[in-house]
């Protein structure tokens, strides 16, 4: 019997539109991509592709003999806590028109042992695969759904999408922010702050920096990306605990983008207009930012930022002694290139000692 057969006495279930009601409750946050436009962008070909971050998907569609993200439209991911803490477990609804034989036929191929690899189980109705030897399940909701995850997240969104447990759209600071944004937008992510990394915050805060014990105020963070062309335009709300804590994020990003650029030659990539026109605000308690990058200034950044930082790395910082040198044979020429503190600085030259410089005139 082919894979084929396994859905042909499906019960007719979908996944729910609002992409919230089939997100369990207890989850940390949730990222909404709109898959069909993120793929056809100039974003992903310059930042993903050409940066070798697809190659993943291309060795999936050779074995294959299709692309598994053809057709998706839309891909929920979500993260939920472990059973017994530690990392989150990632779960994903997809909707589209999905070929589920296709897909069972290139996890069989991917596997290497056929249809024994995987085992049938239905669950409220729903069809699921899982793996024989591993903990990964999927489910097939209609003709264009799919779930997949962890067994047990899996189970979790069926029982969340029939409402039999509580979804994320009830979750009032989740929910909150995700309808403030827009659906037209290209990728959406909420998060509410996990209670599991309140320790580390708090530790923050006991530092005595100011600015670093507002970040333990943060509450929930939304975000927003549009990918137009040759340009990415996007936004960020941090929701705090008061107007004092937002304040002092804004002064955080702002001393944050006032290091960057102070970096020698980060406006060779023209990176510095962008961190510029970067709008930074604090309206009652919540931090806001917006701004808009050009791909080929993300894609030179993605280049250039590891040297950048290197550069960074080998300077005191302004105000620190300088150990000393030795004087150079003839003087340095000045540099061309100076930051908001002064002139960078110029390099020396070790003197050669006599009996070095005889043995380079032979």
């Amino acid at each position: 019997m082919g894979a084929s057969a396994w859905f042909l006495l499906r019960p007719k279930h979908s996944l729910p539109t609002d992409p919230l009601a089939a997100v369990p409750g207890d989850a940390y946050g949730v990222v909404r991509i709109r898959l069909d436009r993120l793929l056809k962008s100039q974003a992903w070909q310059e930042l993903v592709v050409e940066q070798g971050g697809a190659d993943g998907i291309e060795n999936i569609k050779k074995t294959c003999g299709f692309d598994p993200l053809e057709g998706i439209e839309q891909l929920v991911v979500f993260a939920r806590p472990a059973p017994r803490g530690g990392t989150p477990r990632f779960a994903f609804t997809a909707r589209g028109e999905i070929k589920h034989e296709q897909l069972i036929d290139c996890v069989q191929k991917l596997t290497g042992k056929g249809r024994s690899a995987l085992t049938r189980e239905d669950i409220e109705g729903i069809t699921t695969v899982r793996s024989q030897k591993g903990g990964s399940r999927a489910a097939f909701v209609g003709r264009d759904g799919i779930i997949g995850g962890d067994a047990e997240s899996v189970r979790a969104v069926i029982n969340t999408m029939l409402e039999k447990a509580p979804s994320a759209a009830k979750e009032p600071q989740l929910s909150q922010l995700y309808r403030e944004g827009s659906d037209s937008s290209d990728i959406q992510l909420v998060a509410r702050m996990p209670k599991e990394l309140l320790p580390l915050l708090q530790a923050l805060a006991q530092l005595g920096n100011a600015q670093l014990a507002a970040v333990s105020s943060v509450q929930a963070v939304s975000a927003s990306a549009n990918l137009v062309e040759d340009k990415i335009t996007g936004g960020a709300v941090l929701l705090t605990n008061g107007p004092g804590q937002a304040e002092a994020i804004v002064q955080l990003v702002s001393a944050l983008r006032a290091r960057l650029l102070d970096i020698p030659g980060i406006g060779l990539t023209g990176f510095s207009n962008t961190l510029r026109s970067i709008q930074v605000e604090a309206n009652g308690p919540r931090a806001t930012f917006g701004g808009t990058i050009k791909v080929g200034t993300a894609a030179a950044l993605l280049e250039l930022l590891p040297a950048l930082s290197a550069m960074r790395d080998g300077m005191s910082e302004p105000g620190q002694p300088q150990p000393s040198q030795p004087q150079p044979t003839s003087p340095a020429p000045e540099p061309t290139t100076a930051t908001p503190q002064g002139k960078a600085p110029v390099p020396t030259v070790e003197p050669l000692e006599p009996a070095e410089t005889k043995k380079r005139a032979e």
